[in-house]
């Protein structure tokens, strides 16, 4: 069984967890915060998902460093010194223009995710094109948590787009 380490705000977990729950059991998706973060170093995570900062830098280094993939809001502010020398693959969401996933479009119910550059499913290797998603979603949840559900969903091949 491989595992899904989260790195969010307590707000955004239950709206994940529900979200992921008909594609991921409940043992998969494991959230890190600063309170757990030391007790997760010996998890082996296929993914990781960095939402919010955690003070104990070295642990999450500890904890990357055993990841395969890494999904990584660029509009968080953290020493990427943490991501150096390792062989891993890293999708990047977020507002800035750089990023693989990038929101071209937010009103008030309704969001349009732009995928930048080719990318692979983590399960077989297909390829993903360039595009835009439309996704819909209730006012009360943070953007930051659509899009790295849909991310998630997209890589696992839970949902269906455009091949390469």
């Amino acid at each position: 069984m491989f595992f899904i380490g989260i790195i969010t705000n307590s707000k955004n977990e239950e709206y994940i967890t529900n979200m992921l729950s008909k594609d991921f059991s409940s043992e998969q998706i494991i959230f890190i915060n600063d309170k757990n973060v030391n007790n997760m170093k010996n998890i082996r995570f296929e993914t990781i998902v960095i939402d919010s900062k955690l003070k104990h830098i070295n642990d999450l280094k500890q904890i990357v460093s055993n990841a395969k993939n890494i999904i990584l809001n660029t509009d968080i502010k953290i020493d990427l010194e943490v991501l150096e020398n390792l062989n891993l693959m890293i999708i990047t969401y977020g507002f800035n223009a750089k990023a693989t996933f990038t929101l071209s479009s937010v009103s008030e119910n309704t969001i349009i995710i732009c995928l930048q550059r080719i990318i692979k499913n983590i399960k077989n290797d297909k390829k993903y094109e360039p595009q835009e998603f439309e996704v819909k979603f209730m006012k009360n949840i943070e953007i930051n948590a659509i899009v790295l559900i849909y991310i998630i969903l997209l890589i696992y091949d839970k949902i269906k787009i455009l091949d390469a």
